[in-house]
C-alpha cells in the first residue's frame, strides 16, 4: 500500500499547534501508511521559500516524499460578508501584492510591465492556483468551505487607503504573508497543496486586540480534525 506523507506548515507557533492538538487526538485513528509531519515557516515569503523548499527536498532524498502540503493560518478579510470573522477560506489562487513598481500613477505589478510573462509557469494571469486534487475524499471535504482569492504581502495592512488599493489591483478576499510563496514552492516541486485561511480580523484593523484570534484558531482547529478524519 503506498504510503501517505502530510505535512502541516504555519508560519507562528499557535497556527502549528492546532495541527498538533488535532494530530494528537486522531493519530491512533490514522491509516498505518499515513505519516503527518510539521514545520514553522516562519513569517514572511522568504523564510517560508527557504525551509519549505529545504522540507520538500528533504523527503525527496530520503524517498518518502509528500503526498500533501497544508498551509494553515489565520488571516485577515477584505470582505466580511463573504469571509466574516471565524470563517473559513480555501485559497483558489495567489498573488504576490508587492512585487512590482511604485509609480507616479501608483502601484504596478512586474506582470503589468511585463518584466515577467504572466503566463509563465508557476504564474497564470499573474497569480499562482491551486491545482485539482486526485485525493477524492480531501476534494469532496474542501468543497464545503468557500473558496477565496488570496494576496500575499511582506506588510500587514494597516489602512483602508491601502486595502483599497490592494483590492482595486487584485480583487482579494484574504491577505496573508506567506500563501503566494507555498504556492509558487509546490508547484515548483510538483507537490500537491492546499492554503487554509480562517479569518480574524478585516483587512485594516490593526489593532490586534480587536482581532478574534481565539475564534480563527478554533475554526483552524476543526479544519485540520476534518483533514485528519478522511485518513483514518
Amino acid at each position: 500500500m503506498k504510503r501517505r506523507r502530510i505535512l502541516f506548515a504555519a508560519a507562528e507557533q499557535q497556527e502549528i499547534d492546532c495541527a498538533k492538538q488535532a494530530y494528537n487526538l486522531y493519530k491512533t485513528r490514522l491509516a498505518d501508511n499515513v505519516d503527518v509531519d510539521f514545520m514553522l515557516t516562519g513569517i514572511g515569503v522568504s523564510s517560508t521559500c527557504y525551509r519549505l523548499t529545504k522540507k520538500i527536498l528533504e523527503s525527496e532524498f530520503e524517498q518518502n516524499p509528500y503526498s500533501l502540503v497544508v498551509d494553515l493560518g489565520i488571516a485577515g478579510s477584505y470582505n466580511l460578508n463573504k469571509f466574516p470573522e471565524g470563517s473559513v477560506a480555501v485559497i483558489s489562487k495567489e498573488y504576490f501584492g508587492d512585487l512590482g513598481f511604485e509609480t507616479p500613477f501608483g502601484f504596478e505589478t512586474l506582470f503589468q510591465n511585463q518584466v515577467l510573462d504572466a503566463d509563465l509557469f508557476p504564474f497564470k494571469g499573474g497569480a499562482v492556483h491551486l491545482e485539482p486534487f486526485k485525493d477524492e475524499k480531501l476534494a469532496k471535504l474542501l468543497d464545503k468551505y468557500e473558496k477565496g482569492v488570496g494576496v500575499t504581502v511582506q506588510t500587514i495592512t494597516g489602512s483602508k487607503q491601502k486595502a483599497e488599493e490592494l483590492c482595486n489591483k487584485f480583487t482579494p478576499d484574504i491577505e496573508s504573508m506567506e500563501g503566494a510563496a507555498v504556492y509558487y514552492v509546490c508547484l515548483q516541486e510538483r507537490v500537491p497543496f492546499v492554503e487554509i485561511r480562517t479569518v480574524s480580523n478585516a483587512v485594516g484593523e490593526s489593532d490586534s486586540s480587536k482581532w478574534q484570534t481565539s475564534l480563527a484558531l478554533n475554526s483552524l482547529l476543526q479544519v485540520c480534525k476534518e483533514i485528519l478524519d478522511i485518513y483514518c
